[in-house]
């Protein structure tokens, strides 16, 4: 399982290495914004073991660049980041 990397994310929004810290501390919440609103006491491998790593990676990347540029308070995640978050509950849930 390989969950997208700060330096990945930082080469698709063509970012300074500087914001390194930045963009982890973005990606850490992602990840545990996916999973806490998956499956209570989940962890990123049951989400990712149930669902599909390239739709988890692409909605870690959506909320990271939501958040990094201000989406958020303006019209929350976006269509294409709740998408992604209702396949994955989706997926987990018809996975048990």
């Amino acid at each position: 399982m390989t969950i997208v990397t700060s330096e990945v994310i930082i080469n698709e929004l063509h970012l300074d290495m500087s914001e390194k810290a930045q963009i982890e501390s973005l990606i850490n919440f992602a990840k545990d914004y996916i999973v806490s609103t998956t499956v209570k006491g989940g962890t990123v491998d049951d989400i990712v073991a149930k669902t599909n790593e390239n739709i988890f990676n692409q909605a870690v990347r959506g909320i990271v660049s939501s958040l990094y540029f201000g989406n958020v308070e303006q019209s929350g995640f976006g269509i294409q980041s709740i998408v992604l978050l209702n396949a994955i509950r989706n997926m987990y849930q018809g996975g048990e």
